[in-house]
């Protein structure tokens, strides 16, 4: 978490999250309620507080993660219009307010059910869903077949996910997006 924070401080958002933030800034909302799932040090809060959002709610299963980006949040004086939640976010979705926008940043690799993942996104959102993924290539399938291979061998229970992007798409039409 220090490091990738480190490293926002130095280069800014990651180029995939800058894709997740021109696409909600291209919404023309103003004064939006968001909801950051899975939001790391909370670069798309951090950002969107500047001109899009007037609050947001930050969840995260790491309590590292939501460490540093409540450190960050403060050193920004935006801490105020935050909420940190730390949980599995499909755990606590029903009892989170609706948000006009929801973002998911590299979050739906990372997570085996990408149908209660995205089922609990759609039902928070009353505007639009952001988020990013990896791309259904040989190569990526390989390198995080190699990575969960690793991941195994040093007997981490975390595993990556290329998840079937028309899947993805219909259900997230499915449920009005």
């Amino acid at each position: 978490a220090k490091a990738n924070l480190k490293d926002y401080r130095k280069r800014g958002p990651a180029d995939q999250t800058k894709l997740i933030l021109e696409a909600v800034r291209s919404l023309g909302l103003k004064d939006a309620a968001l909801l950051d799932v899975g939001g790391g040090i909370g670069t798309i809060h951090h950002e969107l507080l500047k001109d899009v959002a007037r609050e947001a709610t930050h969840v995260d299963a790491s309590s590292a993660y939501l460490k540093v980006a409540t450190e960050e949040a403060k050193r920004l004086g935006h801490e105020a219009q935050v909420k940190f939640v730390h949980a599995d976010f499909t755990d606590v979705a029903e009892n989170l307010r609706q948000a006009d926008v929801v973002t998911l940043d590299r979050v739906v690799c990372c997570y085996p059910n990408f149908r209660k993942l995205l089922k609990a996104a759609s039902s928070k959102s009353r505007t639009a869903i952001a988020l990013t993924y990896p791309r259904e290539t040989w190569y990526m399938k390989m390198a995080i077949g190699v990575m969960n291979f690793f991941q195994r061998l040093m007997r981490d229970p975390f595993r990556v996910f290329v998840h079937p992007v028309a899947e993805m798409d219909a259900l997230l039409k499915n449920e009005g997006f």
